[in-house]
């Protein structure tokens, strides 16, 4: 009987530590966390998705706890795995957001604002254009099955209560956080290399005829341009954010196995 009561209580622990990883990553993680998601689906799966991951892992032996601050400090850092997990793919999203504000930029949509119901700040329009399409995308690739599986195999390295935070882990966020600046300049690369060149083109002109109002020419024909070569380098956008995906599912991988050997 003893042994039982003791089993139950060893299976409720592993639980709670389990949604606790959970919930960190319905925190971050795109789509999943986004507020147009009602609360009740996200905490239901958020439970369904520890009682799979309960009744999938082996009975683990957790760490003796002596103090209710080392068991905070446990469940603060299960939170936190959780979180990263989000956080990874969630970077990708930041720089669709980046470089649609620099498309906007020169296109000439900087004063065209729009609310952001994500991050509750005023975004350009073609950044919010561009988070729609990724957002299509990733959904159609089936990228949003690499952060189950993510969550999933973080428990094969770190199993639940034996998450842990090194520096070297610290050092590959960092690093991987500038990685949002390198895409967003190559998903923006093309259409900004489009327009400055049809600045250029626009100041020869000025140059050659001097009675022309190159500002009344130049503003609707850099919108016409840059539209133009926005549709035509949608499928480079589309490979973009597939080989985005999947490098930062293979450095996921990577920072988790960092974290578990630690």
């Amino acid at each position: 009987m003893f042994e039982f009561i003791s089993y139950g209580t060893d299976k409720l622990q592993i639980f709670l530590l389990i949604l606790l990883r959970a919930a960190g990553l319905f925190m971050l993680s795109p789509i999943l966390s986004h507020p147009a998601v009602p609360k009740m689906v996200k905490a239901g799966l958020c439970i369904l998705f520890t009682i799979l991951m309960t009744t999938a892992l082996p009975l683990a032996e957790l760490p003796e706890m002596s103090s209710i601050i080392e068991m905070s400090g446990m469940a603060l850092r299960e939170i936190l795995i959780g979180v990263l997990i989000g956080f990874m793919f969630q970077l990708m999203f930041n720089a669709v957001h980046a470089a649609g504000s620099l498309v906007g930029y020169q296109i000439g949509f900087a004063m065209a604002m729009v609310l952001d119901p994500t991050s509750k700040t005023q975004q350009s329009v073609m950044s919010q254009l561009w988070f729609a399409v990724a957002v299509l995308i990733f959904v159609a690739t089936n990228s949003h099955h690499l952060i189950i599986s993510a969550f999933a195999n973080s428990f094969e390295v770190m199993p639940p209560g034996g998450a842990v935070l090194p520096a070297a882990a610290g050092e590959l966020i960092i690093k991987y956080t500038f990685y949002v600046f390198v895409l967003a300049l190559k998903l923006a690369a093309p259409i900004m290399v489009t327009l400055f060149l049809t600045d250029v083109a626009l100041g020869v002109v000025a140059k050659m005829m001097p009675t022309m109002n190159i500002f009344i020419v130049g503003f609707p024909m850099k919108i016409g341009v840059g539209l133009l070569v926005l549709s035509m380098a949608m499928p480079i956008f589309t490979y973009g954010l597939e080989k985005a995906t999947i490098y930062l599912d293979t450095q996921l991988h990577t920072l988790l196995s960092v974290m578990g050997k630690a």
